[in-house]
């Protein structure tokens, strides 16, 4: 389940970053890479609360 928990918050911080800055215009590689990695960086970090969340 925190595989899922963390996909998620993944999926969807790409998704609400992206499209907060898309009207902003210029989302070259460099910016769309920035955003895959705080996506990934999200993801994992509720993927481990839901891991010890689900142990305590």
């Amino acid at each position: 389940m925190p595989v899922i928990v963390g996909a998620i918050a993944a999926l969807l911080t790409f998704i609400v970053i992206g499209s907060l800055l898309a009207p902003l215009g210029a989302m070259g590689p460099v910016e769309i890479a920035v955003i895959a990695v705080v996506a990934l960086a999200a993801g994992i970090a509720a993927g481990v609360w839901e891991a010890r969340r689900r142990r305590s």
